[in-house]
């Protein structure tokens, strides 16, 4: 899954003309299927809500999901709740008036009379307040509200999509999310896949972020040797698609070969590997052959960076020239798990 999102509104009301139509780079069937419920809600207008990890693209989603609306023309407001302070997040939402409180000079229009006509995205809403989740039911039930300072109340057309990290049963239990806030916001629930669990999309994100991203001064695109797609299939991605495509944005800028080999990934990716790959060394095996399988492991893990493979060893460049440089026998039969 890609990340350009759609032409949209931020949390401060400017809107970004540059913005592309959110992109999927995927052929997982878990992903398609997903697209195809977005496609079918975005017709409607229930209250959407995206769970999955930090990371897996819900932003994404939920742009997808006014882009395919009867609200795509009009405006995608985004706020991350998590981002923002519990006593600044109403205001945020509902705005205020002129001196509705110290410095408050002039009036100010919340996201949700931003949003009016389009659509309100709320990011990580169980990190909402339960004081400003109750004020949130009633005006997503009502579509009215006062702002801060208020007597009279706004009138908006508002469509609502949420997203949370937080496991929706947990967030319930533990009071994070309010029980009639998800029943009225989460009429329609849709949970993004974490990426560990999509490995075959990771080439395509790989060669899409590769080829999109502007990263390189000469905007070379560059490819993936196969003992570098090893390491990035292999490895579980926590941060998911955000961390793969940070990754990519840096290879840009720092690898300076067309073709990105394992010697140019960052060391915690290939130590990671080398754990996940490690080797089981029979009993009878002596310790002279059991330090060249070690040193002969590494090597293939690093794409064959002696320095590299010196490093994870914790052995000087010299001890393990010394020892690439001593001729063994051939050792047993060694399994890698």
């Amino acid at each position: 899954m890609g990340f350009p999102p759609s032409q949209s509104e931020s949390s401060d009301g400017e809107t970004d003309p540059n913005r592309s139509k959110p992109q999927f780079v995927t052929h997982h069937p878990a992903i398609l299927d997903l697209l195809s419920q977005a496609t079918m809600v975005a017709k409607s207008q229930a209250a959407v809500l995206i769970t999955g990890e930090s990371g897996t693209g819900k932003d994404v989603l939920a742009r997808f999901i006014h882009a395919q609306s009867a609200q795509a023309g009009n405006p995608f407001v985004a706020v991350n709740c998590a981002a923002l302070p519990h006593d600044v997040i109403d205001n945020e939402l509902f705005g205020h008036e002129r001196e509705a409180f110290t410095g408050a000079n002039s009036k100010k229009a919340g996201c949700f009379e931003l949003a009016h006509r389009g659509t309100l995205f709320l990011d990580e809403i169980a990190e909402m307040a339960p004081q400003v989740q109750a004020k949130l039911l009633r005006a997503t039930e009502t579509k009215r509200f006062r702002r801060l300072g208020g007597h009279e109340e706004v009138e908006v057309d508002v469509r609502i999509i949420s997203a949370t990290n937080r496991n929706v049963a947990e967030a319930l239990s533990s009071g994070h999310l309010r029980g009639d806030v998800y029943y009225r916001l989460g009429v329609v629930e849709l949970h993004l896949p974490p990426l560990r669990e999509r490995p075959s999309d990771i080439p395509l994100l790989l060669d899409h972020f590769a080829r999109t991203l502007d990263g390189s001064p000469a905007r070379v695109t560059k490819t993936f040797s196969p003992d570098a797609l090893d390491i990035l299939i292999e490895y579980p991605w926590p941060g998911n698609v955000r961390e793969l495509r940070n990754l990519v944005e840096a290879l840009l800028i720092t690898c300076p070969h067309d073709t990105v080999k394992a010697s140019c990934l960052p060391e915690r990716l290939v130590r990671d590997h080398a754990v996940r790959k490690a080797i089981t060394i029979p009993i009878g095996t002596t310790i002279h052959h059991a330090e060249r399988l070690m040193i002969d492991f590494t090597l293939r893990a690093t794409g064959g960076n002696k320095s590299r493979t010196a490093q994870i060893l914790g052995v000087s460049r010299k001890y393990l020239y010394d020892r690439l440089r001593d001729e063994v026998e051939e050792p047993p039969e060694v399994a890698s798990s």
